[in-house]
């Protein structure tokens, strides 16, 4: 009875089941994007009064701001994923990316100078690289390939409401309570988050059979830290050279599916940026609206993935991603021209702030819902992709798989569109104004859909279940 107790922790059994991996990378994620989203209704008031910077830069400002957050990320996420997959167990890493977190919110939550604020933002931007590559990789070893999509559904979930729980909670309780208050709440999120992450105990599909060894007295810290002598014996026979450096990275990107797949993604968080950059203002400016009625709106952008991410999810295990995504991008073109009509002059019945108000808060819902359809496009097909190329080349990314390396690969083009996003909208709002930036986003969406529907598949790789 003591040596089983030894060789097995307490609540093995439900701790490192797929649903609770599941859940708690879905709460990591809520966290994430909740401290992401968090400032956005609140920093023209951190800009100009805790600051004391001028409100004619408060545009530029926020632009500057997102912008090093994607731009950190894009460097750090390649060193990540390589040291990630040569590392066995991963949830040091991902409580390592918390502790970043919290240490970046306290310094932005202090932050009284530019300094301040873009040190708080670059720590937290670190701590969130190492949540996403580490966090989706987790998923990808341990959650079946037929399952995949259902369950970034779930996660997809828990980044809607954290994204949009973000404006909203801090708008809410900015004006409620004032600063401080608003900020009491990200230590409520990231408390609950240290308790799931020490919980979780990782079970990937390649240890399955260690598990079962355990239970038959083999020695369980050997079978977790080395890969099995099957394994090992299989990648030998197959004689293929592993792929590492810049060749694991040539052979990925010459995978159709992964190329479509991290290109909708860069789009995707392009069109998100650019709605973290420039509705506050816009609306602010058009409508005369306050941080509430924007971080409703956010709610409205970010609320219907709560109801049909699952749904589309479990779609694309049956049908792959390419019909849902070619039709998300093509839905979205008329309704990110609508969004840009509200107040401009050129269309006087969309003046009026009453109809223009109605037709804006339409349009962004809209968005919100069809958006849907490309929820985890980019990190189901990087995971799909490595899927099909071990497939066809079993051992070629290494004993312990790729998957790492692809999703920091992906999150590279969700991170690059991220850089990207805040510079084509708020640039672009300045230069040609909110209408004809939108009517390049629309321009955009519609090349997207060429682009999935050419590239992406709907098939779905097969692969052991854990």
């Amino acid at each position: 009875m003591r040596a089983s107790s030894q060789q097995e922790p307490w609540g093995f059994q439900w701790r490192s089941s797929t649903y609770f991996i599941v859940g708690t990378m879905a709460v990591a994620m809520l966290t994430d994007m909740y401290l992401y989203g968090f400032l956005v209704p609140i920093l023209p008031f951190v800009l100009e009064h805790r600051l004391g910077l001028d409100a004619s830069l408060t545009q530029r400002i926020s632009t500057a701001l997102l912008s090093q957050t994607a731009l950190i990320m894009v460097v750090v996420s390649p060193l990540i994923g390589s040291h990630a997959d040569r590392s066995g167990a991963k949830r040091a890493w991902l409580l390592f990316g918390l502790a970043g977190a919290l240490l970046g919110s306290f310094i932005l939550a202090m932050a009284t100078s530019l300094f301040a604020l873009f040190t708080g933002r670059l720590i937290q931007s670190a701590a969130s690289t190492v949540l996403w590559v580490v966090g989706f990789a987790t998923l990808a070893d341990n959650v079946p390939a037929d399952e995949l999509g259902k369950m970034y559904g779930f996660v997809t979930i828990a980044i809607g409401l954290g994204t949009s729980g973000g404006p909203l909670v801090a708008g809410i309780l900015f004006d409620i309570g004032g600063y401080w208050v608003a900020w009491s709440s990200v230590l409520f999120v990231i408390v609950f988050d240290v308790i799931l992450r020490c919980l979780m105990l990782e079970k990937s599909r390649d240890r399955g059979e260690s598990v079962r060894a355990k239970r038959d007295g083999q020695d369980p810290e050997r079978e977790v830290l080395l890969p099995s002598p099957d394994s090992e014996e299989r990648i030998s026979s197959q004689g293929v050279s592993e792929k590492t450096g810049i060749h694991f990275y040539l052979c990925l990107c010459s995978n159709g599916r992964f190329v479509g797949g991290v290109v909708s993604y860069f789009c995707y968080a392009v069109l998100t940026a650019s709605f973290d950059t420039t509705l506050p203002l816009h609306v602010r400016d058009t409508f005369h609206w306050g941080s509430l009625p924007a971080g409703l709106l956010f709610a409205a952008f970010q609320g219907p993935a709560v109801f049909f991410s699952v749904p589309v999810g479990w779609l694309k295990d049956r049908v792959g991603t390419r019909y849902p995504t070619t039709i998300g991008f093509a839905l979205l073109v008329p309704l990110v021209w609508l969004i840009g009509v509200p107040g401009d002059e050129r269309f006087p019945w969309a003046c009026n702030d009453k109809i223009g108000s109605i037709i804006y808060s339409a349009a962004v819902t809209g968005i919100g819902v069809v958006i849907c359809l490309l929820n985890g496009v980019g990190m189901v097909e990087a995971t799909q992709a490595v899927d099909e190329i071990q497939a066809e080349n079993p051992g070629i990314f290494g004993p312990n798989g790729g998957y790492s390396r692809a999703v920091s690969t992906s999150s590279i083009s969700w991170t690059l569109g991220m850089f990207i996003g805040p510079i084509i909208s708020g640039y672009g709002t300045e230069q040609i104004g909110y209408y004809g930036m939108n009517c390049v986003l629309a321009v955009m969406c519609g090349l997207c859909s060429f682009t999935a529907f050419w590239n992406l598949k709907s098939s779905v790789p097969q692969r052991p279940r854990p």
